[in-house]
């Protein structure tokens, strides 16, 4: 019995390894590929996508002849993500973020051509920043806003310069419409942003874009705090983990890293 109980184990294992190798990178797979990749006999891989197939786990492309997920993973997909929340998934990350540097920690979302704080944990020191829920600020001020404008493809740059004016013409918003879009630039190479007196005065803010299934961002973590608490830290190490936490986050929404 215990012989039998260890052998299912064993095939419900390999059958989430082959699951797992089909991605938006990967859509689709031969049977030879599934086999050299998880290094098992080719008639073993033929006997579990058989079983798929059979369960609409997988259909198979009637020219190509490579697998692909079927039906029954769309409709799991779909009621996975009916009761999977944003703020569910972020809210561990926010605490232990905000454990270690006791800063404010914010999620936000996009709103328009604002930025909505959705979850937040408020920082224990005498001298905090304070945003509430449903809190709201520009899409393009700050380094919570930026990290989301850099990395989306919801907004343009070119809708946020017309509503804020940069497009009039003169050369005072010419001059602010280049050094925002090089700015983008430099967050999109770096892979945060940050700001410093850009809201509050006194207040800096690092920020990290978190990404949907596509790759586009929906939501920025960021910390938040009094310039001088900020600059004691390691940036580096602060950045990092976020970097870090935003990835995790990514990956629960269906996003997959794609390889440099």
């Amino acid at each position: 019995m215990a012989k039998k109980t260890e052998n299912l184990f064993g095939s419900l294992e390999k059958a989430m390894r082959i699951l797992s190798l089909f991605d938006t990178g990967t859509p689709e797979l031969s049977a030879q590929e599934i086999s050299n990749r998880l290094n098992i006999p080719l008639s073993t891989t033929y006997n579990y996508l058989k079983v798929f197939l059979q369960n609409e786990i997988l259909t198979k492309h009637p020219h190509t002849s490579k697998f692909r997920l079927g039906f029954k993973i769309f409709k799991l997909g779909i009621l996975a993500s009916e009761n999977i929340s944003l703020v569910e998934i972020a809210r561990p990350y926010l605490e232990s973020i905000a454990r270690h540097c006791q800063e404010t920690v914010v999620l936000t979302v996009i709103d328009g051509l604002e930025i909505l704080c959705v979850d937040t944990i408020e920082s224990s020191r005498p001298v905090r920043y304070i945003m509430k829920k449903g809190g709201k600020l520009p899409l393009h001020a700050g380094a919570p806003g930026k990290a989301l404008l850099a990395f989306t493809d919801r907004v343009s740059l070119q809708e946020v310069l017309e509503a804020e004016g940069y497009g009039k013409g003169n050369e005072d918003a010419a001059r602010r419409a280049q050094e925002l879009a090089r700015e983008l630039e430099s967050i999109r190479s770096q892979g945060y942003s940050q700001s410093h007196s850009e809201v509050v005065p006194g207040f800096s803010a690092l920020a990290v874009p978190i990404r949907d299934h596509k790759g586009s961002a929906i939501a920025s973590l960021s910390i938040i705090g009094y310039a001088h608490s900020l600059e004691d830290e390691d940036q580096q190490t602060l950045i990092q983990m976020l970097k870090e936490a935003a990835l995790e986050i990514s990956q629960r929404l269906g996003y997959t890293e794609k390889p440099r």
